[in-house]
């Protein structure tokens, strides 16, 4: 429930967990329908609970994975996580559920979206013709503001209406619920093919390099929702997650990091997402959190880190790391149990500006629905969960 002259809550320190649609899908959704509000209620207890004990104090909740909405939306049509496909409606709002459930556990509570990534080709001709996304896809605007990749659609930057979809979302939120941050992920330009914005490029490059074109309409929006969300709440937060590899993300998705981490105006935290452990031969965690921090210019943006447990969880599993180039990077999540407990402890000794751990995602700690923990990651969790819950206390 939204109140007046809400007080976000936000920690100077973050120590985070990003529960995602592959979390709480069958959290959601169970036996052909949106599972009933008591039994959710239940087990979103459970799984803010764990949080807790784990030591985290903020959650990312993701609302918005493909152009659909978490939540009951008139900006954006019931998402297929939650009612089980596109054209069905929502029972009861099960994020309200979430905010108030964090919030009386002292959970700061981060919105998370997608702004760009929409549903897929076949599915966007289910969704009902009076949200935006559809009306744009069956009529004149598809090829303009809906572009379509391999399987999937997308949302074009180039055009101030699509841009102002995405603000008009992030406006809901904020009207709708007391959060204490809207969060972005990391999908923006999907490919670097230049046929895919074409038409837009050829209306609205005015000379640019195509790269230059595309982070420019990035800038917009993500200038757009900052100031959307101040304007609704100067104290609420607005943070990107990009990919930890940070010259890719600049030079192949057009995320102009580097103007965000060095101006106001654009977010108050950048979250990396550094995936690839100590021993990586080309993105190791010393490296890649070297990256960032230099990245981090502006003194009113912060810099968390954000870690996974997906490559501990293969490497238990007896599996290599199929990114990695040598022999000895590629077994590092084999033949090592105390990769993430170094890779934290770097963080806090030898990165001075960050102010935040966070984690993709729950599902590594724990089964969603059982709360059963996941025995492949014992070992590495009994080594640097102390080492976690230590930091800044």
């Amino acid at each position: 429930m939204k109140t007046t002259n809400y007080s976000p809550l936000n920690y100077d320190k973050v120590k985070g967990m990003w529960l995602s649609q592959f979390d709480l899908g069958r959290v959601y959704f169970s036996d052909g329908k949106q599972r009933d509000k008591a039994e959710f209620t239940a087990l979103m207890e459970q799984i803010l609970d764990n949080c807790v004990e784990l030591g985290v104090n903020t959650v990312f909740v993701q609302i918005r994975p493909n152009g659909d909405s978490m939540y009951p939306s008139k900006v954006y049509p019931a998402s297929k996580y939650v009612v089980g496909a596109y054209g069905n409606k929502h029972e009861y709002d099960p994020f309200g559920i979430i905010v108030d459930l964090a919030h009386a556990r002292k959970l700061s509570v981060q919105a998370w979206i997608n702004p760009m990534r929409l549903m897929l080709k076949s599915e966007i001709t289910s969704v009902e013709k009076d949200y935006r996304v559809a009306e744009w896809y069956n009529g004149e605007f598809k090829g303009r503001y809906v572009l379509e990749y391999e399987n999937g659609c997308f949302l074009n930057p180039a055009y101030a209406e699509a841009r102002q979809l995405v603000i008009d979302g992030v406006a809901e939120i904020c009207e709708l619920y007391d959060v204490d941050g809207v969060h972005m992920d990391d999908y923006f330009y999907p490919t670097m093919n230049s046929e895919f914005d074409a038409e837009a490029y050829e209306k609205f490059g005015e000379g640019k390099e195509l790269g230059d074109f595309r982070r420019n309409n990035l800038n917009i929006l993500v200038s757009g929702i900052y100031e959307t969300v101040k304007k609704a709440n100067s104290k609420v937060l607005f943070g990107i997650s990009p990919a930890g590899r940070i010259r890719e993300v600049y030079s192949e998705q057009y995320a102009d990091i580097y103007t965000w981490c060095a101006n106001e105006g654009y977010i108050d935290y950048i979250l990396p997402q550094v995936y690839f452990g100590m021993e990586h031969s080309s993105a190791a965690v010393p490296v890649c959190t070297k990256w960032w921090a230099d990245a981090v210019t502006c003194p009113k943006v912060k810099l968390f880190v954000g870690f996974t447990l997906s490559k501990a969880l293969a490497g238990a599993k007896g599996m290599e790391d199929q990114w990695a180039a040598t022999p000895e990077s590629k077994r590092e999540w084999i033949n090592n149990r105390d990769v993430m407990k170094r890779s934290i402890e770097h963080v806090r000794d030898k990165v001075a500006k960050c102010e935040g751990v966070v984690f993709f995602c729950y599902t590594y700690f724990f089964n969603p629905v059982t709360g059963e923990e996941i025995p492949e990651l014992n070992e590495e969790k009994e080594k640097f969960l102390p080492v976690y819950k230590a930091l800044w206390s």
